[in-house]
C-alpha cells in the first residue's frame, strides 16, 4: 500500500511539472484594421452593400467603425448589440474606405453588388472591384470581386480577418 501511494505521489509530482502553463492559442494580436475598396466599371448602375461585423478587441469587447471616405457617406444600419455595421447604397463613387476606431485582432465582412435593373447602354461595364484589407498600415489580404452579369443573382464576398 505504501509502494502505490509513493508510485501515486510520483505521478503526480511528474504530471504537474510536465502540464505547461502556456495557452495553445496564439497570442492576439491587435491591430487597426482598414479596408479600401476601390471600384471599376460602371457604379453608378449598381446598388452597392458592404458590412463590418465582429470587430473584437481583447476576450469580449466590441469596437466600431467608421467609414473614411467618401466622407459624406453614413451607415444605412448599425446594430450595436451584434456589433454589426451595414451600408447599402446607390451613390456614385469610386472608393470606399472602413476603418476601426480601435485596434482589433478579428473582424469580418461582407460584400457584393446588385444591378439596379437600368437598361445597359454600349458604354456599360460590369462592375468589379478589388478590396483590400490593412492592418496597422501594412497590407494583410486582398481579395477581387466580379459583379454577376446582368440579370444573374449576385454572389457576396464574406471574409473574417484575424490579426
Amino acid at each position: 500500500m505504501r509502494r502505490l501511494k509513493t508510485l501515486i505521489f510520483y505521478a503526480f509530482i511528474f504530471l504537474a511539472i510536465s502540464c505547461n502553463n502556456e495557452p495553445d492559442e496564439a497570442p492576439l494580436i491587435e491591430k487597426t484594421a482598414r479596408i479600401e475598396i476601390a471600384f471599376e466599371g460602371s457604379v453608378e448602375q449598381y446598388l452597392i452593400n458592404f458590412g463590418v461585423h465582429s470587430l473584437y478587441q481583447g476576450q469580449s469587447g466590441f469596437v466600431s467603425a467608421t467609414i473614411i471616405q467618401p466622407g459624406d457617406l453614413e451607415w444605412t444600419q448599425v446594430i450595436d448589440q451584434a456589433n454589426t455595421f451595414n451600408l447599402s447604397t446607390s451613390a456614385t463613387f469610386s472608393e470606399l474606405i472602413v476603418e476601426s476606431e480601435e485596434p482589433v485582432h478579428t473582424f469580418g465582412f461582407i460584400f457584393n453588388v446588385v444591378h439596379t435593373g437600368d437598361i445597359p447602354d454600349e458604354d456599360f461595364e460590369d462592375l468589379s472591384a478589388t478590396i483590400r484589407v490593412f492592418g496597422d498600415n501594412a497590407e494583410v489580404q486582398t481579395y477581387q470581386y466580379v459583379a454577376r452579369p446582368v440579370g444573374e443573382v449576385s454572389e457576396t464576398l464574406s471574409e473574417v480577418v484575424r490579426f
